[in-house]
């Protein structure tokens, strides 16, 4: 019997569905990539899925909010609804188009090649601004006063980062190695997979403490789990069935040797540009902020008469922040935020209520032992408060440090 003669019924049915799937995920990949927050179509795309929201889907209650560093906006989410309509309409297009299938394969591989260079990119972002101050810098005086139960579990992550230069260091540093990896075709399924690795703990993190970058960080890894795809099988024959296996290696083969240089040099320079743009965050220096401290008060006076700590006028703590920000918790807890103009040389500190041109208080300072006393006035008031400077140093959560050997657990 010729088996060649033999044709099974649903095989191109099985066929038919496997290529549409395939392409389904491919038409994805595209419409992830340029109509993600690092492209400059983000905007377009978004107003577009807006306009059918209230019009065709009738949520009128949708908006499109610009400014507000989350990635989980109700249109964000509407986004990857649409998105996945796209992609399905895209697959059936080019599935009837191009029955035979001819530029398949090309165009597999070409799609792997701009996930994983996509993929490189936000790697190397992260990972730059992880290894200076970027992401997670040091805690300001206003967190390491704050109460833990106070925070927000999305807080809580940026504590535990900045408490821990370090950690935040090494985090940054496995980010960078994922990145560089998948920029050559030698190392990319390495890359994608240490990459994955390190966005799994990632996106874990914004899934339990409630950080709003949970869809971003699931389709990178996504995006990992695409670029492995085509290596799936020797994988699992090398790490589960423990036979023999080869990675496939595709070698680019030029006509003309003009082509294979400038396609070298083009590659050179994509990769130069991903790694000076991403570490240009390593020559970020945080501007020092003078009087930086949380400055307790032991006594505070208003129109010479000193108020005690039961009385919700007087001030419990003034935390200078940052140059421009200053905040005062009162006695009974509340806390003010104030706009703030600190003078180093005339020793002054000029507090406004935020949005507020009125001068809420004008105070000097001066140091008198092991005190700090501010003396000025607040409204029409004359006040005098002696406080006690607690730096940043000086907090238990930045004092401990490092220990090889411990007796006992330091836990507080």
């Amino acid at each position: 019997m010729d088996t060649k003669s033999i044709s099974f019924p649903n095989q191109k049915k099985r066929n038919a569905a496997l290529r549409f799937m395939h392409l389904w995920i491919i038409s994805y990949v595209y419409l992830f990539i340029f109509t993600s927050q690092f492209s400059p179509l983000e905007g377009i795309h978004k107003s577009g899925v807006l306009w059918l929201c209230k019009n065709v889907f009738q949520q009128k209650q949708i908006e499109y909010i610009t400014m507000t560093g989350s990635g989980d906006t109700t249109l964000d989410y509407w986004v990857v609804l649409v998105n996945i309509g796209l992609a399905v309409v895209a697959a059936l297009v080019i599935l009837f188009a191009d029955k035979k299938q001819r530029t398949f394969k090309d165009l597999h591989w070409f799609t792997v090649v701009v996930a994983r260079y996509y993929v490189a990119m936000i790697m190397l972002s992260y990972g730059f601004a992880k290894l200076h101050d970027g992401q997670f810098p040091a805690n300001t005086i206003g967190r390491l006063e704050e109460r833990v139960g106070d925070m927000s579990p999305m807080g809580m992550v940026w504590t535990m980062m900045g408490a821990s230069s370090g950690y935040t260091f090494v985090s940054g540093l496995l980010e960078v190695i994922g990145g560089l990896l998948l920029l050559f075709r030698r190392t990319k399924t390495f890359g994608a997979l240490f990459s994955m690795t390190v966005m799994i703990n990632v996106a874990l993190l914004n899934f339990f403490y409630d950080v709003p970058v949970k869809i971003f960080s699931s389709h990178i890894v996504w995006l990992c789990l695409f670029i492995v795809g085509g290596d799936a099988m020797a994988l699992y024959r090398f790490f589960v069935l423990q036979q023999p296996s080869q990675l496939r290696f595709q070698k680019r083969i030029f006509d003309k040797k003009w082509k294979g240089i400038t396609v070298t040099g083009l590659k050179w320079c994509v990769v130069a540009f991903f790694i000076l743009s991403s570490s240009s965050a390593l020559f970020y220096t945080p501007p020092a902020v003078p009087m930086e401290g949380a400055y307790i008060v032991d006594k505070f006076i208003i129109n010479n008469q000193e108020i005690p700590n039961s009385d919700s006028v007087g001030w419990k703590k003034l935390l200078v922040i940052s140059p421009s920000r200053t905040k005062v918790i009162l006695n009974n807890d509340s806390i003010k935020t104030f706009q703030s103009v600190l003078d180093t040389e005339k020793n002054t500190l000029m507090l406004r209520k935020i949005d507020h041109q009125d001068l809420y208080a004008y105070l000097h300072y001066s140091t008198q032992k092991d005190s700090i006393v501010f003396t000025g006035n607040k409204g029409i008031d004359s006040i005098k408060i002696k406080t006690i400077r607690k730096k940043k140093e000086d907090y238990k959560l930045n004092k401990r440090g490092f220990h090889w050997v411990n007796e006992y657990p330091y836990n507080r």
